[in-house]
């Protein structure tokens, strides 16, 4: 599975270069750095991953992946990167869910921890395929938003009729 998956995220990384700016190159990275850091982790632990209780490691990896896709959100003239971190934070809650409740079955622990990340490869490809048909119908738009409108003291002033 682990290969698929790696095989995905490098179309992904290919496609964000080829057609993407940069929050798709930025996205696509993460999800690359992700991938290739959970393989890293578990050969340095030397074990599966742990469903019985809360995985540290890939707590650690959820909440820089996180940190990541809501710091593009919160910038980018795209509406796609709200919901790669909104399916993060999912995935950051299963976590917390984990720990508070000792009830909580293995399988719901697995399905909130990875069923995300298949959704987030999901959103991330049609963001990638919507930025370049965006691009190509209407030619190059900025790829962050402004930090602000601009105050009424920089606008021009309109000519009075006189």
């Amino acid at each position: 599975m682990w290969s698929f998956n790696f095989l995905w995220v490098l179309a992904l990384c290919a496609a964000a270069l080829r057609w993407g700016a940069a929050p798709e190159r930025i996205c696509a990275a993460t999800l690359l750095g992700m991938t290739v850091g959970d393989r890293l982790y578990h050969i340095l632990v030397g074990r599966n991953t742990i469903y019985g209780s809360v995985d540290i490691g890939h707590l650690i990896i959820d909440l820089l992946v996180a940190a990541i896709f809501t710091g593009v959100a919160l910038r980018a003239n795209r509406i796609y990167p709200l919901w790669l971190s909104a399916f993060q934070l999912v995935s950051v809650a299963s976590h917390f869910a984990r720990k508070a409740s000792g009830k909580m079955s293995v399988i719901a622990y697995v399905l909130l921890n990875y069923a995300p990340y298949y959704c987030i490869l999901l959103i991330l490809t049609g963001g990638i395929w919507a930025h370049a048909t965006r691009t190509k119908r209407y030619g190059a738009y900025r790829p962050w938003r402004n930090s602000s409108n601009p105050s009424r003291a920089t606008e021009p002033r309109q000519r009075q009729a006189s």
